[in-house]
C-alpha cells in the first residue's frame, strides 16, 4: 500500500509540473514582457518594451544588470548549446526506489508462498482414523492424547510376579496398537495427516527380577543295539533361577535342556544305495600288500584295523595302504597284552592301560603316515563295555563291531569265507583279518567275493563313509525321548 500512494504521489507531481509549464507557454505567447500586475502571484514575468529593458540599452545594458549566465563548463572550443546543462533542473529518479519496492514484494511473495506449502503440508488441524472412525485432530497429537481425550477407551494391561500371579491390575501398558501398521512403540508418537490408528488393549508386564543361572553337567546314557557304536557329545543345561523384585517371589525355568553323553549303538542305514564296508583286523602282516592288491583289482576301499606294535616293521606296506585311499584306524597297540588284558580283553586292564593301548596305537599310525589317525577304534575281540566305554570318550570317536564275522581267524576254507562275504546286506560291516596268522585263505575268497558282490550293485566303502549315511545325534534324540515316555 505504501508503494500505491507513492506511486500516485509521484504521478500528482509530473502533472503539476506539467501544467506549470503548459502557463508558461502560454504567457510567453499572449501577453507583454512587463509584468501585468493583473497575473497571479507566482507567474511568471518577462520585461516588458518601454521597460528597463530599453532603458537600459536593449539585451546588453539589460544583460549586464541581470548579471551574466553561468554555462557549464566544456571542453576547449565544444559549441555549448544554451540547454547543455538542463538536467540539473530536472526532478531526481525514482528508479532506485521503485527497485527497492519490487525486492520487498517479491520477498513478501516468497515468504507467504512458504508459510502456506507449510501449513498446507503440516495444517494446524487434519484427519485420522482411529479404530475405523474418522477423527480431527490438531497438531502434535499423539496416541496416548486420543486415549486420554477418551476417542477410545482401552483396557490396561496388568503388573505379573514372575510365577505369572496378578500384582496389580492395570499395571501393565495402558494400550497396544498400530499406526499405518507399524506397532506403537512410543505412545506419544506424533500422528500425521491421514493416519490410520488402531487401538487396543494393553499388555500384561512381568516385574523386573534377578537372574541366577544354573548350570547342569550331562550324565551318561547307553542307547540302541547294531554294530556302530558312536559317541554323541552331551551339552550342559542352563536353568534361570528368578527373583521378582517387586514379589520377592523365586521360581526357576529350564533355559536349555541337559543332554546326555550317549553311547549310541545303531546299524546304518543307507537308504536306497548297496554298500558294504570290508574291514580287516590284526595287521599290517607279510601278507597284507598281497591282500591290498586284490582291492585295487576291484576297485574296493576298506578300512585297517592296525596293531600299533607292528606297524613299524612294515612301512611300505603302510605307505601302499595310504597311498590307495583306505582309511587306517587302531586295534590298540599290542592287542590287550598288558596288564591282565589276556591278550584280547581291554575291559579288564586299568584305565591307564586302556588309555594307553589307544593313543599308542594311534601315535604309530601318525609316525607311519605323516597324518592324525582315524578316532575309529575296534577294541581286541570286541569286548567294549561297561567303564572302558566312558574312559576312552575323550580319545575316540566311535568303536566298530560287525554285522557278517566270516571267522577267517580259524581258517574253515575258501569258499565258506567267500560265502559268508557274498551274504552281506547293504549297510553290514563285515569282520576279515590280515594279519595275526597266514591270511592266504582270507586273500582267495575275497577274489571270489568282491567280483560277486560288485555284480550285484554293491559299492565298497570306509568306516568313515558308512558313517555319513546316518544322523547319530537325531537318532539319539529320538530313543532319549522314546525312553522318557
Amino acid at each position: 500500500m505504501r508503494a500505491a500512494r507513492e506511486q500516485r504521489a509521484a504521478q500528482a507531481q509530473r502533472a503539476a509540473q506539467q501544467e506549470a509549464a503548459a502557463a508558461r507557454r502560454r504567457a510567453a505567447a499572449s501577453g507583454p514582457l512587463d509584468v501585468d500586475p493583473s497575473q497571479p502571484s507566482g507567474a511568471p514575468t518577462q520585461p516588458q518594451y518601454g521597460s528597463r529593458y530599453q532603458q537600459q540599452g536593449g539585451y546588453d545594458g539589460y544583460a549586464s544588470a541581470a548579471g551574466p549566465r553561468v554555462m557549464a563548463p566544456g571542453a576547449a572550443g565544444a559549441v555549448v548549446s544554451p540547454y547543455a546543462d538542463q538536467d540539473r533542473y530536472k526532478k531526481k529518479s525514482n528508479k532506485k526506489k521503485a527497485g527497492i519496492v519490487s525486492l520487498v514484494l517479491l520477498a513478501l511473495l516468497v515468504v507467504g508462498g512458504g508459510v502456506g506449502a507449510y501449513l498446507y503440508l503440516n495444517p494446524p488441524t487434519f484427519n485420522v482414523t482411529v479404530n475405523g472412525m474418522t477423527r480431527t485432530v490438531s497438531q502434535g497429537t499423539s496416541p496416548a492424547d486420543i486415549v486420554a481425550d477418551g476417542v477410545v477407551s482401552p483396557k490396561a494391561g496388568n503388573l505379573l510376579a514372575v510365577d505369572g500371579a496378578v500384582l496389580e491390575e492395570g499395571g501393565g501398558t495402558a494400550f497396544s496398537g498400530t499406526i499405518n501398521g507399524n506397532e506403537i512403540t512410543d505412545p506419544k508418537t506424533a500422528l500425521h495427516k491421514g493416519d490410520t490408528v488402531q487401538i487396543v488393549d494393553g499388555t500384561d508386564v512381568t516385574e523386573e527380577y534377578d537372574v541366577e543361572v544354573i548350570e547342569t553337567e550331562p550324565g551318561r546314557a547307553e542307547l540302541g543295539e547294531g554294530a556302530i557304536h558312536v559317541y554323541v557329545p552331551g551339552e550342559k543345561g542352563k536353568t534361570e533361577k528368578r527373583t521378582g523384585k517387586v514379589s520377592g517371589t523365586v521360581v526357576e525355568e529350564v533355559v536349555t535342556p541337559v543332554q546326555n553323553n550317549v553311547y549310541l549303538q545303531y546299524n546304518a542305514n543307507p537308504g536306497d544305495e548297496k554298500v558294504v564296508a570290508l574291514t580287516f583286523d590284526d595287521g599290517p602282516w607279510d601278507t597284507t600288500s598281497e591282500l591290498l592288491d586284490v582291492l585295487a583289482e576291484n576297485g574296493a576301499k576298506a578300512t585297517f584295523f592296525t596293531i600299533g606294535r607292528q606297524i613299524a616293521d612294515q612301512p611300505k606296506t603302510m605307505k601302499k595302504m595310504v597311498e590307495a585311499g583306505h582309511q587306517i584306524a587302531t586295534h590298540s597297540w599290542d592287542h590287550a597284552s598288558a596288564g591282565d588284558g589276556r591278550g584280547v580283553d581291554m575291559t579288564r586292564q586299568t584305565p591307564e592301560e586302556q588309555i594307553e593301548e589307544v593313543q599308542k596305537g594311534q601315535q604309530a599310525i601318525a609316525d607311519a603316515t605323516g597324518a592324525e589317525a582315524s578316532k575309529a577304534f575296534r577294541s581286541p575281540g570286541g569286548n567294549y563295555h561297561g567303564d572302558i566305554i566312558w574312559n576312552l570318550q575323550p580319545y575316540v570317536t566311535s568303536e566298530i563291531g560287525w554285522n557278517v564275522d566270516t571267522e577267517d581267524w580259524r581258517r574253515p576254507g575258501v569258499d565258506a569265507i567267500a560265502q559268508r562275504i557274498e551274504s552281506a546286506k547293504s549297510g553290514d560291516i563285515i569282520l576279515m583279518h590280515d594279519g595275526g596268522g597266514p591270511r592266504s585263505q582270507t586273500i582267495e575268497a575275497l577274489r571270489i567275493a568282491l567280483p560277486y558282490l560288485r555284480e550285484q550293485g554293491f559299492k565298497f566303502v570306509t568306516i568313515d563313509e558308512l558313517l555319513a549315511y546316518d544322523d547319530a545325534k537325531a537318532i539319539a534324540q529320538s530313543l532319549e525321548e522314546a525312553q522318557g515316555q
